[in-house]
């Protein structure tokens, strides 16, 4: 059942993806890692809920700009605060275990890093304790790293979250490559305790991930996937 909802906030976080702030129209309650789908002059698309707040009425989108995209020309070239928009949800099963009594890699590419932003920010509200969080995030230059500052700054919430960003067309003073090196590494050397594998963004990077990971014999049930075209 769709409801009404409106946007309050627009920010560009890079050149290519913008955060979408909106408020309902009646009570919304989600679970992080769930996603949305929005209706705007009769397009609709889902998108991951990126943020996690549960004092205010309001979620945000992190969405990239797609050229030649109907709905990323409605968002990027029309779309103004306080306009208008239908929401249906929350949809979806891409969330944290009740209890969290193992290790936990969060591996993404692009926006797929929303939902795990939501978890994040999800377990700093709620004090919750946690075995090492492993956040992989992969991406093609510094200036595409989302939110980095907001994930550095996490770090000193939560003592068990370790942040990988990883660029695969730019040198750095951080790690270079991709995301595959980077948990198959750890997997090799860390000896995680009871992982459990979260993998969200491109479907190359996804569908690559989960065959490493069952071939070095994880089951199917400890890894959740959620792709993005």
């Amino acid at each position: 059942m769709w409801s009404s909802a409106s946007f309050i906030s627009i920010e560009n976080l890079t050149n290519s993806t913008w955060k979408f702030v909106i408020k309902p129209n009646d009570n919304f309650k989600y679970t992080p890692g769930q996603f949305v789908q929005i209706k705007i002059k009769n397009v609709i698309r889902s998108y991951s809920i990126a943020s996690y707040n549960s004092s205010e009425n309001i979620f945000e989108l992190l969405i990239v700009k797609l050229e030649g995209g109907v709905m990323s020309k409605i968002l990027f070239e029309e779309i103004n605060e306080s306009d208008k928009l239908e929401i249906k949800g929350p949809l979806g099963r891409f969330t944290l275990p009740e209890k969290i009594d193992g290790d936990i890699f969060l591996i993404c590419t692009g926006t797929g890093f929303a939902p795990f932003r939501s978890m994040l920010q999800y377990i700093i509200q709620n004090n919750i304790l946690t075995q090492r969080i492993y956040l992989i995030f992969g991406t093609r230059r510094r200036d595409n790293l989302l939110c980095y500052d907001e994930i550095i700054d996490m770090q000193s919430d939560i003592s068990s979250l370790k942040y990988i960003p990883v660029l695969s067309r730019e040198n750095w003073e951080g790690k270079s490559g991709y995301v595959h090196d980077q948990y198959l590494n750890i997997l090799n050397q860390e000896n995680p305790t009871k992982p459990i594998f979260y993998l969200c963004g491109w479907r190359n990077m996804v569908r690559e991930a989960r065959n490493n990971l069952k071939e070095l014999g994880f089951e199917s049930k400890k890894i959740k996937l959620e792709i993005y075209d």
